[in-house]
């Protein structure tokens, strides 16, 4: 794998780490009562949607490398 393709695989990894933590705080805003259920579901929607976004382009640099080695 090139340098290129491997950092921009790391930087589909921290989005999705980042969306996992977004994830995790918005639970426990949610849980301290410090947001409401409609507001939760709203950032939890965007957090997935980031994760959608990320992993069909690490999907797809990883199958041109797989092509490139075939």
């Amino acid at each position: 794998m090139d340098e290129d393709t491997n950092h921009v695989l790391l930087m589909d990894i921290k989005r999705i780490d980042s969306a996992i933590e977004k994830l995790d705080n918005i639970c426990k805003k949610f849980d301290e009562e410090r947001i409401d259920a409609a507001m939760t579901l709203l950032k939890i929607k965007s957090a997935l949607e980031n994760i959608r976004q990320v992993l069909p382009h690490m999907r797809t640099l990883l199958d041109e490398e797989n092509n490139k080695t075939s």
